[in-house]
């Protein structure tokens, strides 16, 4: 997915939230994932790399997570371009070559978008994402792969605020193994565009998303003051 391509995406979905009606607020309160009962859709993700086999240790990583359908990605929510600005950390507890390896990759950046739902919508800036994976390895080859993710944003023209918390998303497959498949979202570079083609992929899992709009305190008026005691 080109730059222009994302573009699109955004101004679609844009033009979802304001089809035929001003554009909603944010709504205040927690959501979940239909697997945990609520009306987030599931969704799909990657995470891109610089060179294969993640030579870079994770610097340089741009993550992309979209909203699936069963058919189309992006219908619902996405977060996407936040670039990881420092090498994983690594803990390695195998014994033998078999056991876990917990990858954590802290995150930068990013926009986000939310359309009509039962929490309002609109679109943001993210202010951090941080992604721990569990690899699961057997005589060194990794088997299974578990991460969950905590995002933190604001929404744009409003005080509201954005936690995004992944309990559970299964990890796919990589370009080392295989070739990127359809239906995932696009392995972005710096500038928000789809023209890498080293990354990981997986499936978005057990949803919560909390939005916070605290309610400035306003000041009483001297008239108003005045007239408390007439």
């Amino acid at each position: 997915m080109k730059r222009s391509s994302l573009r699109s995406l955004v101004l679609s979905s844009l033009a979802l939230l304001v089809s035929g009606t001003a554009l909603a607020a944010p709504v205040a309160g927690t959501y979940t994932s239909t697997d945990l009962g609520g009306s987030l859709l599931k969704g799909r993700g990657s995470q891109s790399w610089i060179a294969p086999l993640n030579a870079n240790n994770g610097l340089g990583d741009i993550y992309n997570s979209l909203s699936w359908d069963g058919a189309t990605l992006g219908t619902q929510w996405g977060f996407s371009c936040g670039q990881a600005t420092a090498a994983q950390g690594v803990v390695d507890n195998r014994i033998a070559g078999t056991g876990t390896v917990v990858f954590t990759n802290n995150f930068v950046g990013g926009t986000f978008y939310l359309n009509p739902g039962p929490w309002g919508s609109g679109t943001g800036v993210i202010n951090n994402t941080q992604l721990i994976v569990t690899v699961q390895y057997v005589a060194f080859t990794p088997a299974a792969a578990v991460a969950n993710v905590n995002t933190s944003g604001h929404f744009d023209n409003s005080n509201c605020q954005l936690t995004f918390a992944i309990g559970n998303a299964v990890g796919g497959g990589d370009t080392d193994g295989g070739p990127f498949p359809a239906n995932y979202p696009a392995l972005l570079d710096p500038a928000c565009g789809g023209t890498r083609i080293y990354g990981s992929w997986g499936d978005v899992l057990t949803i919560t998303m909390r939005i916070d709009c605290p309610v400035s305190a306003t000041g009483k008026t001297w008239g108003s003051i005045k007239g408390m005691y007439r």
